[in-house]
């Protein structure tokens, strides 16, 4: 996100009074997470720092959520945590250990993939809320069987691109990533919290 701040820090979207002021706090190579620095702000005022991760995103997830789908509507399943998803519902199974030089996730990295999708939407409980299925536009049905066959439920809308700000909202109503904020729109700095009615009234991407 270089040359764009947000307004608002996440102690301010917690509650904390005071107009926030916000600055660049360098950038963080990170072991983890997108494969590529992330911009790091910190807010002066309520003495809180913060990562602002790319559109796509989870915190610590070197892939994104979703990926994207090419004119068919199919997802690389590689590329995405859905696509792994997508994957190990049609009983592809990654390899164990990948062959000298080979390039390519293995096993591991796709079963890390599904729980870690599945435990930020809460679609790794008995039953997913009702307020994150209606969040994601999704009913109970769609929701059924193991864990990546209740992910696959999202892949026929991976075309749609206000899915993503979507997942946004139902992670943040789930709540085990704490506070969530997202970019209104790329050309907009305002930091918004990603409660589901905000979420789904904006239809710029997050930042």
């Amino acid at each position: 996100m270089p040359g764009r701040m947000p307004d608002r820090c996440l102690a301010s979207l917690a509650g904390a009074a005071g107009e926030c002021r916000i600055g660049s706090a360098g950038w963080r190579d990170r072991s983890t997470g997108p494969e590529h620095p992330l911009r790091v702000a910190r807010c002066r005022l309520h003495e809180v720092a913060f990562t602002l991760y790319p559109e796509g995103h989870l915190p610590y997830g070197r892939k994104p959520v979703l990926g994207r789908a090419d004119e068919s509507g199919k997802i690389d399943a590689r590329s995405s945590l859905l696509g792994a998803a997508v994957a190990a519902s049609r009983g592809e199974r990654w390899p164990e250990e990948l062959i000298e030089e080979e390039k390519g996730p293995v096993q591991r990295t796709q079963r890390r993939r599904v729980l870690g999708l599945g435990s930020a939407l809460g679609f790794d409980q008995p039953e997913v809320a009702s307020a994150v299925l209606a969040e994601l536009g999704l009913d109970a049905v769609e929701c059924r069987g193991t864990l990546a066959q209740r992910l696959v439920a999202l892949a026929g809308q991976a075309a749609d691109p206000g899915l993503w700000l979507r997942v946004v909202g139902a992670v943040d109503l789930v709540g085990r990533y704490g506070p969530v904020g997202v970019m209104a729109s790329p050309w907009c700095g305002r930091l918004a919290p990603a409660r589901g009615s905000i979420a789904r009234a904006m239809r710029g991407p997050p930042g």
